[in-house]
């Protein structure tokens, strides 16, 4: 394999704090748009599918949103790219009025309980295993993504429910990261240095294990002071923003700390932001080849939402392919899970 191997990820799923026109516009447009694109760039793309979201749409026999979502990913793996499994278990716990849904506050997977967990992780690997063997008899789910980067609390029922369930990689962890909501709390400031290890089971990120479920992290780089952003720049670069739904997220932490600790959270390699350029994009990929030059080869994610990405966002992804492919040649491949399986 190539000494660099990249997985362009995308998190399949809806605004989870309620749409702002229909779901054609919140999901399956903008993922469309990202299938073109990856034909023009000739890369392959994974998708981490929200399949809790079908599951819940199936129950409230929703077909509006259940046929588009099962034709879209049937589609994508037709055309060559990946489907993996994403949870927001929260799904399950969320009403739906007026053709409107009602999202929970059981946003974490630890919100359940242990014997619910392993039910909720079968559940989805297998909902997201039937749509996908209808068009691929040889489509294997191996690889996850908790909802929110969320590993935290009832770590080890997770990882154990998710390999014994067949996935043998994960890309829920973004070094540096920290995050807390009134619903959510994800703490990734000290993990294994590495650029990839075997997740301990016991919950420990800074511990590894000999085998099991390998990380594949979403690239970051470290924020300094100067780069938190302003109010100036936000609103400057607001004409690059869309806007097609609702956070979830809509209540902060009281800790007034976390607070300040999320200010300084690590920068993502991410084509959701609209503050970001491809310049800044090629610093942290190359920031993460400085950093672990003498691990080859090296696995890294981009993440992006279809749900978040506008005409920008999609010349940025576009201008970063082009710009890694030109500087790094042969020693880089835009791969997916599919394909690793076959090499580690």
């Amino acid at each position: 394999m190539p000494k660099i191997n990249i997985l362009l990820t995308f998190d399949y799923e809806l605004p989870l704090g309620g749409i702002e026109k229909d779901y054609s516009d919140a999901l399956f447009s903008p993922t469309e748009k990202l299938l073109q694109l990856s034909e023009k760039l000739q890369v392959p793309l994974v998708f981490f599918a929200d399949i809790l979201s079908y599951v819940q749409f199936k129950k409230w026999n929703f077909d509006n949103y259940c046929s588009p979502f099962k034709n879209q990913l049937q589609r994508a793996l037709r055309l060559g790219h990946d489907v993996q499994l994403h949870t927001h278990p929260h799904w399950l716990d969320s009403q739906f009025e007026n053709q409107r849904f009602i999202p929970s506050n059981k946003f974490e997977l630890a919100d359940f309980s242990d014997t619910e967990i392993e039910q909720i992780i079968k559940l989805g690997i297998d909902e997201l295993t039937h749509i996908c063997k209808e068009v691929n008899a040889d489509y294997q789910c191996n690889a996850f993504r908790s909802g929110g980067f969320n590993l935290n609390g009832s770590t080890q029922t997770i990882l154990q429910s998710l390999h014994q369930n067949g996935i043998r990689f994960d890309s829920s962890v973004v070094k540096g990261y920290f995050f807390s909501s009134a619903i959510s709390y994800v703490d990734y400031r000290k993990t294994v240095k590495k650029c990839n290890w075997y997740l301990d089971f016991a919950g420990d990120f800074s511990k590894e294990s000999t085998n099991g479920i390998l990380e594949i992290p979403v690239a970051s780089i470290p924020k300094s002071f100067f780069e938190i952003p302003t109010r100036f720049k936000l609103k400057t670069l607001e004409n690059r923003a869309v806007n097609r739904g609702f956070v979830i997220h809509t209540e902060k932490d009281p800790n007034k700390f976390n607070r300040m600790r999320q200010l300084f959270s690590a920068r993502t390699l991410t084509v959701d932001n609209y503050t970001y350029s491809v310049d800044y994009l090629m610093k942290i990929l190359k920031y993460n080849l400085s950093k672990y030059k003498k691990e080859v080869p090296i696995y890294l994610s981009l993440i992006g939402h279809p749900k978040s990405m506008g005409d920008y966002s999609l010349q940025l992804l576009a201008k970063f392919v082009s710009r890694a492919k030109n500087l790094y040649k042969t020693d880089i491949q835009f791969c997916t899970f599919q394909q690793l399986e076959k090499f580690i």
